[in-house]
């Protein structure tokens, strides 16, 4: 069975129960017009229909994700099934589980579940949606957590294709002035796996003047896109920001690419950029590929580059490979690396190693 939404279409000022408290929610009445006019909706009768000064603004999303991962931009309070409702049950009443769309890749123990879960986009706004100042927050979290909405009236507008919602959260976009929410919408915008407009956005922000925390989450949400077109534009961004900040996240979001060509950029970025930190940070997230070339690249790194910290870091992500092989390597590095800090590195990692021939390395050194 599909995931669904249950989208009322009376509007009504409706409470549940939350706690000891009350929540109010009141519903557009047309479900079928633009998630823009929806909000229009909710700037011009459904905020005042609901009371209050401050009021939350909700709609929600389709995403597909792991089957037992959840999204919350960690700013949302949330809570155990004994303080607060889902969103879910907020918005329907309806307190029965769903069972969601289920689709499964691969095989035995590298099977993968993937499941179309409802995601909230939520605002917190007081006074007109138009004036500088009126948005507060903006939250993302799956419709089945536990929320406390602090006895906000929640203005709900259903659901909403990705298309609808992106292109509502890039007209409110370039009305804040706000560093902070702007990073926030590039979130909410990154969330969206397909639409058209969510990745071009994306890229625009990155190489815009924007603050370098908000072109930051755009490297980082570029990543989690996984498209093979953000490649070349982390692997610049990762080289030639003016941030070092953006830089680091720019490495990071090509480890998050799943294809070759990005292992392949992390064994280049680890190599060549004149910055040490992003040598170091292409090191550590090259480990977390753990292919072949990765390993040989990272022995290399170690062996030879002129920067401790980036050695550590290569030290540090080759350690992660959990194999046997692994444990011959820091053996090795342990007893010969001609730097005396690298080979006490060596030496911590193998004391973490649940391997025999970890410890046996260890007593051997101890003993000479």
């Amino acid at each position: 069975m599909r995931a669904r939404v249950i989208l009322p279409i009376l509007s009504s000022l409706i409470s549940f129960a939350c706690g000891l408290n009350a929540q109010a929610v009141v519903r557009c009445p047309d479900q079928n017009i633009s998630l823009g006019e929806r909000w229009k909706w909710a700037s011009r009768d459904g905020a005042h229909l609901a009371g209050g000064k401050e009021v939350w603004v909700g709609y929600c999303i389709k995403r597909l994700m792991n089957e037992d991962s959840y999204m919350n931009s960690g700013n949302f309070y949330s809570g155990g099934i004994d303080v607060c409702r889902s969103i879910y049950d907020i918005v329907s009443g309806d307190t029965s589980r769903r069972t969601a769309d289920h689709r499964t890749w691969g095989e035995g123990r590298n099977k993968i579940i993937k499941v179309l879960k409802e995601v909230a986009v939520l605002f917190r706004v007081s006074g007109n949606f138009d004036d500088e100042g009126s948005m507060k927050k903006i939250e993302v979290s799956n419709m089945e957590l536990y929320v406390d909405l602090r006895n906000k009236p929640l203005v709900w507008l259903g659901g909403a294709d990705d298309d609808q919602s992106v292109s509502l959260l890039k007209a409110l976009y370039v009305r804040q002035s706000s560093s902070e929410l702007k990073k926030d919408l590039v979130m909410a915008i990154g969330i969206h796996q397909d639409s058209k407009e969510a990745f071009p956005f994306l890229v625009g922000v990155l190489k815009s003047e924007e603050a370098d925390n908000i072109r930051s989450q755009a490297a980082f949400w570029l990543g989690q896109q996984n498209r093979s077109e953000s490649l070349p534009v982390l692997v610049d961004a990762a080289q030639d920001d003016r941030s070092t900040k953006v830089k680091e996240q720019a490495v990071f979001a090509i480890s998050q690419l799943s294809s070759d060509e990005s292992t392949e950029a992390l064994i280049t970025l680890a190599r060549k950029p004149r910055d040490p930190r992003v040598r170091a940070k292409a090191a550590f997230w090259l480990g977390q590929k753990a292919s072949q070339k990765a390993v040989m690249t990272l022995e290399s790194i170690i062996d030879d580059d002129e920067v401790n910290e980036v050695q550590r870091q290569a030290l540090y992500a080759l350690a992660q490979i959990r194999t046997p092989e692994g444990v011959d390597r820091l053996i090795k590095i342990a007893k010969t690396h001609p730097n005396q800090r690298i080979r006490k590195q060596a030496i911590q990692c193998l004391g973490q190693s649940d391997d025999p021939r970890a410890l046996d390395a260890l007593i051997a050194i101890v003993r000479n």
